[in-house]
């Protein structure tokens, strides 16, 4: 573990539970580096909160003492905005008869101990499906960018500077079944919200297992930071004295992830419920890879863990990665099936014989809009390795 993640796991710590951090500690600390990294996995505003309060910080370069309060201030905004204009879009949907529910970081911001301390990228609210056009009416006459509609389970909306919605039709997309199966019918089992007509919200089970079903949606593919290992510690203690853990347990359990968070969950605790640095907190060989996972992802993750991951998928053991693997990685990225072009190509879907035809369209698009994604990607497959 590099010394500034070990700097940035303890100042997460200090800020969860608001103590302040030992400047001995802090010896010879990167500020910048710090920054870069706090930034990588969406925490810098959390980070800052302890930092802030250390003399190693009054007395860093002006410059970055600035950078930092820059971040911490711009999330607490961003907040405050985004909270302000979803209730403004709240009162529409009601106003038209839609029901609907804010989902994950919405919700799970307000459980830190301050205000802001928890970043945001977007915004994401379920809906009612059947009101899709009345939905993309409302964010157009608020001068809203469509930017995706009708083609996945969620419809992303913006709007200069910061405004950022992602509209949900269903809770995941058709290409997890076990989850998709699992939450088709979610409607049915919301709470409606007090003093609201269309408001709707998880019970207290169902909104920590859909978090956790999400995180391993990333952690799985192409990895997440350790933002998550914090949302996971401040859920858990938000929750866990109202929720039945043997329902959390069951439903974890039907979608193939109470292994994932246990780990998480126990690597959480650890990590974030006392203040202390890392070399002193025991952690078991599997929870440093784990760790070091999280920390190496970043936020949205990597494509070197997207690689990887997809290759042990196809695969399905845990040897060394052969060759023949590899070929067949580059035929399903080249040539997708039927079935990937469901909800993002749904023309394709719905006339197979196009394929050949989407196919040719496909790489040449890709080779000329996404170069540099494509140069990253044949990059990590050359260089994969047993994880």
């Amino acid at each position: 573990m590099e010394k500034t993640s070990e700097f940035l796991i303890y100042l997460m710590a200090c800020s969860l539970q608001g103590t302040k951090p030992e400047e001995a500690l802090l010896a010879n600390i990167d500020m910048e580096a710090l920054l870069r990294l706090a930034k990588a996995h969406s925490v810098s505003a959390m980070v800052c909160m302890a930092l802030e309060q250390t003399d190693a910080f009054q007395h860093a370069a002006e410059t970055t003492r600035l950078k930092w309060l820059d971040c911490k201030n711009k999330a607490v905004r961003k907040n405050m905005l985004l909270d302000a204009e979803r209730h403004r879009l709240e009162k529409e949907f009601a106003e038209h008869g839609i029901w609907y529910m804010p989902l994950k970081g919405s919700i799970l911001k307000d459980w830190y101990p301050k205000f802001g301390m928890r970043e945001m990228a977007d915004n994401d609210i379920l809906f009612d499906a059947s009101k899709r056009k009345e939905v993309k009416a409302i964010f157009q006459g608020r001068g809203y960018t469509v930017k995706e509609y009708d083609k996945s389970n969620h419809d992303a909306y913006e709007k200069p500077p910061i405004y950022n919605f992602e509209m949900h039709v269903s809770l995941f997309p058709g290409t997890y079944k076990e989850r998709t199966e699992q939450y088709e019918n979610a409607k049915e089992r919301l709470l409606p919200v007090d003093g609201t007509a269309y408001q709707f919200a998880f019970t207290p089970e169902d909104f920590y297992v859909f978090v956790l079903a999400h995180a391993y949606k990333h952690y799985s593919h192409s990895g997440t930071g350790i933002r998550t290992l914090a949302d996971i510690y401040v859920m858990d203690r938000h929750l866990g004295g109202i929720m039945d853990r043997d329902e959390v347990e069951q439903k974890l359990t039907q979608l193939g992830i109470a292994e994932y968070e246990q780990h998480s969950r126990v690597l959480a605790e650890k990590l974030f419920s006392a203040v202390r640095p890392l070399a002193e907190i025991e952690l078991t060989e599997d929870e440093k890879e784990m760790l070091l996972y999280y920390c190496d992802a970043t936020t949205y993750g990597t494509v070197d863990n997207r690689v990887n991951n997809r290759l042990h998928e196809l695969q399905e053991n845990s040897e060394n990665i052969k060759l023949w693997t590899k070929v067949k990685y580059c035929c399903v990225r080249l040539f997708p099936g039927r079935e990937f072009c469901k909800f993002t190509y749904p023309f394709v879907y719905k006339h197979p014989w196009t394929l050949p035809f989407f196919w040719v369209w496909r790489i040449v698009y890709k080779s000329i809009a996404s170069k540099k994604n494509v140069q990253q990607e044949l990059k990590a497959l050359k260089a994969v390795s047993r994880r």
